[in-house]
């Protein structure tokens, strides 16, 4: 298996917030939220694939399709929020 196949995509997208918390100095958690209600209640299809190297699965692919907002039930774009 080759290392390429298994880069989670998401953590390829330019606008995911890399800002560094200023009480702990570390990386800052942050959360997808849907675009248009800002609901955190989003899915997006996907494939995984298991890695014999980490034991676990991984994200592989997305289908380049919008996610899917539960709450208010659009195909919607994702904004990444700073989590405090």
């Amino acid at each position: 298996m080759r290392r390429a196949t298994l880069v989670n995509p998401f953590s390829l997208i330019a606008e995911v917030p890399r800002t560094i918390d200023e009480h702990t100095g570390r990386i800052a958690r942050s959360t997808p939220v849907c675009s248009i209600c800002s609901s955190d209640d989003i899915l997006c299809h996907a494939t995984i694939q298991w890695s014999d190297e980490t034991q676990e699965w991984q994200l592989t692919g997305t289908f380049g399709q919008p996610a899917q907002c539960n709450n208010c039930g659009s195909a919607c774009g994702i904004v990444w929020l700073t989590l405090n």
